[in-house]
């Protein structure tokens, strides 16, 4: 077997008939010293892989989850991917995404979103730490209008939070194309809600299993003194209540921090 490596990529062509992982691992360690937040490994180039081989892919999975950083693999021939599936775990675990590009796509949204530095307001006592959550199929957006308010009339230092789920048939660094454009999508919408009252938040997209509990976690890990939620007259009457009810009951039972709500007018949503 053969290995390249390429900028952010680890190139594997010819057999793979034994665990290479401990080759790779040191190719790959390479790289993410010039790019700590993940590098891709492209199998376009295997022409076969055993059942040996395809071990090499278990010590991967063992040897990300350690490190906590992000090794996408791409480009998974079909034959490949049928002996990987003979595996137990891996198929279910391992980050696998179509293509180079489309796991790019997945770690550039990541280096974007995960490492803004967050700029606030100094007036010489400690910001308050208020978290905006946002998540899919609820507009939440109006929280990040009402927390750049709140900032303008305190010392406040402001995280926009989105949500994105993953199944647990997927590894949680599994690249999920739609969902993470439209992770970036809402977060446009909330970044222009604070830029509109001229303040800054850092922006955050934290993968979980599920966006409620994800939101209690967040609050937990970001040490938030408030956690503020707003949504738009349509996610409370009409589209995503459900899952709108379900967090602002766990919040308000079970939030270890202060939380406020506030709806925008319906008169304002339909503008």
């Amino acid at each position: 077997m053969i290995i390249e490596t390429r900028k952010d990529v680890v190139l594997l062509s010819g057999m793979l008939h034994k665990n290479q992982w401990l080759t790779i691992r040191a190719a790959a360690g390479m790289l993410l010293r010039d790019f700590p937040e993940g590098i891709i490994v492209d199998c376009s180039g295997l022409q076969e892989v055993s059942e040996a081989g395809a071990k090499t892919f278990l010590d991967a999975m063992k040897d990300i989850e350690a490190a906590h950083t992000r090794i996408i693999v791409a480009n998974l021939p079909a034959n490949v991917l049928q002996v990987l599936k003979s595996i137990p775990g891996v198929r279910s675990q391992l980050p696998i995404a179509e293509s180079v590009d489309a796991a790019r796509a997945s770690l550039s949204m990541h280096r974007r979103a995960g490492n803004q530095p967050v700029v606030a307001q100094t007036t010489g006592a400690k910001p308050r730490v208020v978290v905006v959550p946002l998540m899919a199929e609820v507009d939440l957006t109006y929280g990040a209008d009402l927390a750049a308010r709140y900032s303008n009339m305190a010392n406040a230092d402001l995280r926009l939070v989105y949500l994105l789920e993953v199944t647990r048939d997927l590894p949680l660094n599994a690249p999920l194309p739609a969902q993470e454009q439209a992770a970036e999508q809402t977060m446009q919408i909330a970044r222009q809600f604070v830029a509109n009252h001229g303040c800054t938040a850092a922006e955050h997209i934290e993968r979980v299993r599920d966006a409620v509990d994800g939101v209690l976690g967040s609050i937990k890990s970001h040490n938030a003194d408030l956690v503020l939620l707003g949504a738009s007259h349509h996610a409370v009457e009409h589209e995503g209540h459900d899952r709108f009810d379900k967090l602002v009951d766990s919040l308000l039972h079970r939030a270890p921090c202060e939380v406020i709500i506030g709806r925008l007018r319906a008169s304002e949503a339909a503008n």
